[in-house]
């Protein structure tokens, strides 16, 4: 897990994890868009980008679910990880695994579905939506890329298969599908809330009220994660502005009448999270903090010098890290022509390495200075294009 201060500095992180490692299972784990006590719901987007996230870390405490066969990187804003979500043991006990063969009532399944927040609809377009056609199920669990189809024979799964919500056409035959919460709270937990006004649709705003437990995402991840924190001191000054906009948001909403006095916090507080980041296993990326705390990475990597569109200091800053040895790697989007240029005045230099040019686009370069070898010195277009860093 990957903790940032900001949703769009995590978008950045996710999108360059692409560049640093192409095969891994990336997940984002998004921000609710509604203020903290604000009455709404949350947008289709973050909903589904959640539950793939709780999902995915889910199969790590069912032993009746298929592990993720390569570990799944999330980035998250520290916001995303305040937000109260389902406890964890209820998501487990309402997560199952369908397979080929299993016997189970129709209407059994369907009345689970409701209570665990799934739409019943007459044709399903997205995901946490469901369909009933005699003995055909349709329905489209947030976490898998495409809705499901179950045939039955009596009460028995007679087949199953993913299909193409706009042709109705069959993508994949499937042995099994895993069936769990749509949303972030269960529906079926509402049962003689006296609260919940008639004929409103329960939302996340409701999770609070609906699950006594605080939970967060920290809560699903498995013994042996490891969470990188992008910033500390960047995340706490965030956690603490968002703390402190909920608290005068709270109180104007019980002054106008629109939120209960009673209402439980929806979220976890900075301290809470520091407790829990206290009790496993996480490494500082950035070079703000102090102490005992103070990431030997950071250590190891400084900016590098920035040349603002001058290319001939450019080459000759690279010739100087070749002639001794020090790797040199070109990100940028002009690469090839960056490679012409070298390749032009690179015959007349004595070289003991040559640089590595690289077509992409990443946020900023660094110098890499590891104990017992040799630096390795990234230039991406903002050192190379960019503006020279401003003085202190």
């Amino acid at each position: 897990l990957l903790l940032t201060h900001r949703a769009d500095r995590a978008l950045t992180q996710l999108d360059e994890l692409g560049f640093w490692s192409p095969d891994a299972l990336r997940q984002h784990f998004p921000e609710p868009n509604p203020l903290f006590y604000e009455n709404a719901g949350w947008g289709a987007v973050v909903r589904r980008e959640r539950m793939q996230a709780l999902t995915a870390l889910s199969a790590y405490h069912l032993p009746t679910l298929p592990k993720p066969g390569t570990p799944p990187i999330l980035v998250a804003p520290v916001r995303a990880v305040m937000a109260r979500t389902l406890p964890r043991r209820d998501f487990l006990r309402n997560a199952r695994m369908l397979k080929l063969g299993t016997v189970i009532s129709i209407d059994q399944l369907v009345r689970r579905w409701v209570e665990i927040a799934y739409q019943p609809c007459d044709i399903v377009v997205e995901p946490g939506q469901f369909s009933r056609r005699g003995g055909i199920l349709d329905i489209w669990p947030p976490a898998s890329a495409f809705p499901v189809r179950l045939e039955f024979f009596g009460d028995e799964i007679d087949t199953l298969r993913s299909f193409n919500p706009a042709t109705q056409r069959t993508i994949k035959n499937l042995k099994g599908v895993v069936i769990s919460p749509a949303r972030e709270y269960l529906p079926g937990k509402a049962e003689d809330m006296p609260w919940l006004e008639e004929g409103r649709d329960l939302n996340e705003f409701d999770l609070p009220r609906l699950h006594a437990a605080p939970a967060s995402l920290l809560d699903y991840l498995p013994r042996k994660a490891l969470i990188l924190v992008d910033d500390m001191e960047s995340l706490a000054d965030t956690a603490s502005e968002i703390e402190e906009q909920a608290v005068r948001f709270r109180e104007e909403s019980i002054r106008e009448g629109t939120l209960a006095e009673e209402f439980p916090v929806p979220y976890l507080s900075w301290s809470e999270i520091e407790d829990r980041l206290e009790t496993t296993g996480w490494l500082e990326l950035g070079r703000s903090s102090s102490g005992e705390h103070l990431s030997p990475i950071s250590t190891i990597f400084t900016p590098g010098a920035r040349f603002g569109g001058r290319l001939k200091p450019l080459m000759d800053a690279m010739g100087d890290y070749c002639r001794v040895g020090e790797r040199v790697v070109v990100v940028s989007r002009q690469s090839t022509r960056l490679k012409e240029l070298w390749k032009d005045r690179e015959s007349y230099l004595e070289l003991k390495c040559r640089p590595d040019f690289v077509e992409g686009l990443l946020t900023e370069g660094w110098t890499l200075s590891a104990p017992d070898t040799d630096p390795t010195h990234l230039f991406t277009d903002s050192e190379i294009f960019g503006w020279d860093r401003p003085k202190p």
